[in-house]
């Protein structure tokens, strides 16, 4: 019985060592360790995939200080045109400045939305802040309505904004991960973009003032604000600061290399561990991880060169990864949660337990009577006859039918893989019933030999009792003779 185990254990090592030869073993995900950093809280997200790259804390309720502007600024340039005329009120001046960023407005100033998006985002100024609420809200209650809906629709979970320059107040709050969806989603606009950027801007005369205004970037990655160079950083592409003595330092940073975005959020920080985590963070994430373009890295469908495609995945569309896996290595299945009525699925691609990217199938424009719907039924002119004679008809019979997808699966590959699982499955089974019936055959082997050997020997008592009768025989006959 032991044998019969022993045997019995070394088919079935076989057998798992042979299968790995057909079924490809799937390499164990591995996501790079993060650096070591003193933020208490912070998030590191790629803006085309929305990936969370890295993390600490990230849901924790913090004060977010002056980064609340990002969302003041995203709604500004969602809600108004840049040429618009915003008048400063009396709470907007007087309950803005004194010891807060200000750039000394006065009652009754007159500035366009894009001075006073520039005189926000540089120099932080809390009364263009409120004064920007006070014009696209109507009211400062109505603006942080709008302020916190749109949070809610980008999927913040830990915010409420209860004003919209981030002066210290106990029901405004918001976590590094709620402030990288909304500083990702900004980045996204190029107005934003341009304005985050800039390291210095000029206010022209306005009907208070004579004289420009001269405006800097504080964020000392972007700008070397008063002769402060340490902290620069070559792919900075913007960012917004802030500070109070409840919230210390927070900052919001963003950072481009070829096609990959990245935004950084650190909140609750002590200067300056916040530009020398956020450089850390953008230095290790630009070595260590790669973005691919999802179009470039699917099978072509077989397809007449001649017939536009009538679906197909988006060309924007990307994914993250770390540097060393590939493509193929992703996860991936299909969504159809959208609410366009031009994409028909949603192409979800994860790795290590993490989304890292989706692709849009979208219906590419083609006229009906441009598309033809080819059935390969055969090769012959009456195929081809009969594919032409049916296109009338779906096309002016049925122009609101929704089209399918065609989706290719490579047969012969699965056949192969199948077929050689089966023989491999098969040739166990073989060598077990052989391991299991070895005993009986060579028992009966034995046994043959052995009546074989019997035979034999009863064959040789039987020779030489035969011989020893005629040796008696002739010795009694040469007797007689004599």
């Amino acid at each position: 019985m032991k044998k019969r185990k022993t045997k019995l254990a070394c088919l079935l090592t076989a057998f798992f060592c042979l299968i790995n030869f057909v079924i490809p073993v799937q390499a164990k995900e591995v996501w790079p360790e993060m650096p070591q950093v003193e933020a208490p809280s912070m998030c590191v997200i790629e803006v085309s995939t929305g990936t969370i790259l890295y993390e600490r804390n990230m849901d924790e309720q913090n004060y977010p200080a002056s980064i609340t502007k990002i969302m003041t600024a995203l709604l500004a340039i969602e809600n108004s045109s840049l040429d618009e005329i915003v008048t400063f009120s009396e709470e907007a001046v007087y309950g803005n400045e004194g010891d807060t960023s200000h750039i000394s407005r006065d009652i009754g100033e007159e500035m366009t939305m894009e001075e006073c998006l520039y005189g926000m985002m540089l120099e932080s100024a809390n009364e263009c802040a409120w004064a920007i609420g006070e014009h696209i809200g109507g009211t400062m209650k109505e603006f942080t309505k709008m302020m916190n809906e749109r949070a809610k629709e980008l999927g913040c979970t830990n915010t409420h904004f209860n004003n919209p320059n981030g002066l210290p107040d106990e029901e405004h709050w918001t976590s590094a991960h709620d402030m990288a969806l909304i500083s990702a989603e900004a980045y996204k606009n190029e107005t934003f973009r341009v304005i985050a950027a800039t390291q210095s801007y000029t206010i022209p005369p306005t009907n208070k003032h004579s004289d420009p205004t001269l405006l800097h970037n504080h964020h000392l990655m972007i700008y070397p604000f008063h002769g402060n160079y340490e902290h620069l950083y070559d792919y900075a592409t913007g960012g917004k600061t802030g500070y109070t003595d409840a919230a210390g330092s927070t900052l919001v940073s963003f950072a481009q290399q070829g096609d990959m975005a990245l935004v950084c959020v650190v909140m609750r920080e002590k200067s300056p561990a916040h530009y020398t985590d956020t450089r850390k963070m953008f230095d290790f994430c630009f070595e260590n991880f790669k973005l691919l373009h999802v179009a470039e890295h699917l099978p072509e469908a077989a397809k007449d060169e001649d017939t536009p495609a009538f679906a197909g995945v988006d060309e924007n569309a990307t994914v993250i990864l770390p540097v060393g896996v590939s493509f193929e290595d992703l996860a991936s299945k299909v969504v159809y949660d959208s609410s366009d009525d031009h994409v028909l699925g949603t192409l979800v691609y994860s790795y290590a337990d993490r989304v890292v990217g989706k692709a849009d199938i979208q219906m590419n424009d083609i006229g009906s009577e441009s598309f033809t719907f080819h059935e390969h039924v055969g090769e012959g002119e009456e195929a081809k006859e009969e594919a032409e004679e049916t296109k009338p008809e779906v096309t002016e019979e049925k122009p609101e039918e929704p089209h399918s997808i065609h989706i290719e699966i490579n047969a012969k590959t699965i056949a192969f893989a199948v077929a050689a699982l089966a023989a491999l499955v098969v040739l166990i089974l073989i060598l077990y019933w052989l391991a299991t019936h070895s005993y009986i055959i060579r028992q009966k082997i034995a046994g043959m030999r052995s009546r074989r050997s019997e035979r034999r020997r009863y064959q040789t008592i039987h020779d030489t009792r035969k011989s020893r009768r005629r040796a008696k025989k002739i010795k009694k006959s040469k007797k007689l003779r004599f």
